[in-house]
């Protein structure tokens, strides 16, 4: 059991399902902190999971600790939970989770017992006395409509006290229920009030445009966010600030309720606190998201040094190890520069080579706010904030040619009526004659404002909106030009006459050719790269450049977690979604002061907590009844497969993962391993790994591992970003076994009375699932024998999701 899950969340019984998993990392807590001679490795960190407030809790109501497992086998858990000033919040405790099994006893039978009349009135005569799906009939009347789900359809009867499942009965003193006593008889086929419960799913995808502000309904169409789908992709730099955008412009999403857990506020002015998205419940297109141009672009001061190139020079033995010439790329980042422009296919072997091959950057401090941690040079950053784009680089880019090819002959209707239809369809000269008579009155041309006006001789077409160097048009029609696509004819422009006259110009190329060098991958002096920062001839007049774009195209080796909305501290006591309606209670002996085993738990300043109804614990449990333990209860098979949850691999005190440290160091640092030269060197530091889900078939389905190992075995298509489960909400994680679950009844409290971010710390774990052999289990190795026999098996550094923890909101 390389993984336990641990769930800390709040979960109002009406939204059951939808709590986020926290991932505990038992081999961090199993195995001996790894050690390194190496001088300069960083200090192995205190483990702990962290867990912050989301927006879906309901912060004053009592919680309790859970905890999910795939193990059926007994295990032994020691742990502690403190707030962010030390407070106690769980003292240490532990907890020893049994056996469990679908295994029901012989003597767990129907007892038949008679019903009263006050009860035949409103259930009927044989309510209970034999295995059937009673409630099936009227169960939103019984027990509301926000409370039914599968559970309704199972059979049930009033049975012997010795039936694992066994709880007293509020309608027949001295009775109890059990569902357990009727396994062997199947539920009602098909269930209706699943679709039911779907309908009243708070995360289940809304059109939200009748709510959409006056400035939404101008940017967008009303159907946007209305279903899954990755709706900002190509417009989201237009849509959104520079210090908005990110990665997740390429993810699926859609508008949910926000009671929804993963659910985060809009990013559109005046839409706080009405409009709220989640990308956890949709599936996203994992190359896409992988190869997003879109990364955060911080407002960044003119006096701020930080993005300055930093003029160092990269290692030369990384260099050679690469199989490049040193002296070719001696300068590789030094300063502002398309360092990647010839070969990016050897410096990113295993990315989807594009448009940011081409684009410029240097090396920086890690303190810029546009900095990107390096997989080639590991510890350094890079930027492009200071750097310009090459224009001659850019529309030659080997990696991708067509993205400032001409595009041809604009739609009919496009232009008005006194331009040829063809007009910006190829490279051309296209206004070269009359171009003071055409542009020198229009406002918009920049006429007035350029000195020189050599652009109406020079060659130009439409090009794709993808290209990065291009313009806007200035006729407003939303279509994009390029004069750094065409070649120039060998004419200068004559301002008396405004006429192109045929001379050639100084350093011009051949006449006549409309695809330039440039434009098949730039210019070289001899084995050496080089590259233009601007070409003299350009001298087109200025226009709206498409600035949101200039530095969108960039490496896919890192991007940023998604910027998700805190919760104000000063409005965690306020409850967070409107409470469930009551429950009809058609006989006043319904009513309970006891939760159903019969306790009564008090959190906080007294306040008694407990699951008071059927519906509230059935829903926690995948619609069966648990059993009865010592510690509270305990569900078998609570999670089928392929069920979805939020999974949080989150940490407190500082560290952004709480998960995978272990074997991230050990690979980068631990002595089992050749710091200098071992194969399996890690790309990220162990304190900021980069984890995607692998979602290939196999022994490894559902792992979690270094996306750089992910895509050498099984490609980006099949390794979807782990990136935002390094957040308080979580990430969409399909399970792909089935999970149980206990729920530890007596370490109940009020989220409000304590500072976030929670911090669980483990002391002790074991069980009999649980080994921790390097070899066959889940210690990284510890010598360099171990090492090179797990190199020899391939075996990969992963971990699955074996073991969670989690808090229910209970009812108060």
């Amino acid at each position: 059991m390389p993984m336990l899950l641990a769930v800390l969340t709040a979960l109002p019984w009406a939204t059951f399902g939808y709590e986020t998993w926290h991932l505990v990392d038992v081999a961090q807590v199993v195995c001996p902190a790894p050690t390194s001679s190496n001088p300069d490795a960083p200090a192995f960190p205190e483990y702990n999971l962290g867990i912050n407030y989301t927006s879906a809790m309901d912060v004053s109501a009592p919680h309790i600790v859970t905890f999910i497992r795939s193990s059926q086998q007994p295990v032994t858990v020691v742990f502690k939970i403190e707030d962010s000033t030390g407070a106690v919040v769980v003292p240490e405790t532990t907890v020893d989770l049994q056996a469990l099994s679908s295994t029901v006893p012989d003597s767990c039978s129907c007892t038949s017992p008679t019903i009263p009349p006050e009860v035949q009135g409103t259930y009927g005569q044989n309510y209970g006395r034999q295995c059937q799906a009673w409630d099936n009939p009227n169960c939103d009347e019984w027990w509301g409509n926000v409370s039914v789900g599968g559970w309704c359809c199972r059979p049930w009867c009033y049975a012997s006290v010795d039936c694992p499942d066994a709880y007293s009965s509020s309608l027949l003193p001295g009775q109890f229920f059990s569902y357990a006593a009727c396994n062997t008889y199947s539920p009602v086929s098909p269930c209706t009030w699943e679709e039911v419960r779907e309908q009243n799913d708070p995360c289940k995808c809304r059109n939200s445009g009748s709510v959409f502000s006056d400035d939404m309904k101008a940017k967008f169409d009303l159907t946007y966010g209305s279903t899954c789908g990755s709706w900002d992709v190509q417009n989201c730099a237009q849509n959104y600030r520079p210090d908005q955008v990110d990665t997740w412009c390429c993810a699926s999403w859609c508008y949910v309720d926000k009671e929804c857990p993963s659910a985060i506020q809009s990013l559109n002015a005046g839409m706080e606190g009405i409009l709220f998205w989640s990308e956890n419940v949709c599936e996203d297109d994992a190359a896409l998201v992988a190869q997003c141009p879109y990364k955060p672009q911080p407002n960044v001061s003119a006096d701020d040094t930080s993005c300055d190139c930093l003029n160092i020079t990269m290692p030369a033995s990384i260099i050679e190890s690469l199989g490049l010439n040193v002296s070719d790329y001696a300068d590789y980042g030094q300063q502002c520069g398309p360092h990647d422009a010839w070969n990016c296919e050897v410096f990113y072997p295993n990315a989807q080579h594009d448009m940011w091959c081409c684009t410029s950057w240097c090396w920086v401090d890690p303190t810029c706010p546009t900095s990107r941690a390096s997989t080639v040079w590991p510890g350094r950053f890079w930027s492009s904030e200071r750097c310009d784009l090459v224009p001659d680089v850019i529309s030659g880019c080997k990696y991708n040619l067509d993205a400032c090819a001409c595009r041809g002959q604009l739609p009919s209707g496009s232009l008005p009526d006194s331009f040829a239809a063809n007009y910006g369809s190829s490279c051309s000269d296209w206004d070269s004659t009359n171009c003071y008579q055409v542009w020198g009155s229009d406002p918009d041309s920049g006429w007035n404002t350029s000195s020189d006006h050599e652009w109406c001789c020079d060659s130009w077409c439409y090009v794709n909106l993808e290209c990065p160097i291009a313009k806007k048009s200035w006729l407003g029609i939303g279509y994009y030009f390029s004069y750094e696509t065409c070649d120039d004819p060998p004419a200068t422009y004559n301002e008396s006459a405004d006429t192109c006259d045929a001379t050639r110009r100084l350093g011009e190329s051949k006449a006549g050719r409309q695809l330039s060098g440039r434009r098949r991958g730039g210019s070289f002096s001899s084995s050496r790269r080089s590259f233009f920062s601007s070409s003299p001839r350009r001298r087109s007049p200025s226009a709206t450049a498409t600035t949101p774009r200039r530095r969108s195209s960039s490496a896919p080796s890192f991007w940023s977690p998604r910027r998700r909305a805190p919760i104000s501290p000063r409005r965690r006591d306020v409850r967070r979604r409107a409470p469930p309606p009551p429950v009809p209670t058609p006989l006043s002996t319904r009513r309970r002061t006891t939760s159903m085993d019969g306790n009564v738990y008090t959190a906080g300043s007294g306040v008694p907590y407990g699951y008071n109804s059927r519906p509230m614990l059935m829903n926690n449990y995948g619609g069966t009844m648990p059993y009865q333990t010592p510690y509270g209860y305990s569900g078998y098979n609570a999670y089928p497969p392929n069920n979805n949850a939020n999974v949080a691999m989150y940490a407190a005190g500082g560290f952004v993962v709480g998960a995978g440290a272990m074997y991230a160091y050990n690979s980068m640092y631990g002595d089992a391993y050749n710091y200098d030269s071992f194969n399996r060197r890690r790309f990220y530091d162990f304190r900021n790994p980069d984890y995607c889900i692998v979602n290939a078939q196999g022994s490894r389905y559902g792992d979690f591992m270094e996306c750089q190992q992910c895509f050498h075995l099984y490609g980006p298509s099949y390794c979807p970003s782990a990136r935002s489960c390094r957040t308080a909400a979580g990430c969409r994680y399909t399970t792909r076994e089935s999970f149980n679950r206990d729920d530890l009844a007596a370490t109940g409290f009020i989220p409000k009375d304590f500072v976030p971010p929670l911090k669980v710390t483990f002391t002790q774990i074991w069980g009999d699932d649980i080994d921790p052999d390097p070899i066959t289990g889940i210690c990284p190795p510890t010598t360099r024998s171990q090492a090179e026999l797990i190199a020899t098996f391939n075996k990969t550094m992963s971990f699955k999701p074996d073991l969670l923890l989690g808090s229910d909101e209970t009812s108060s």
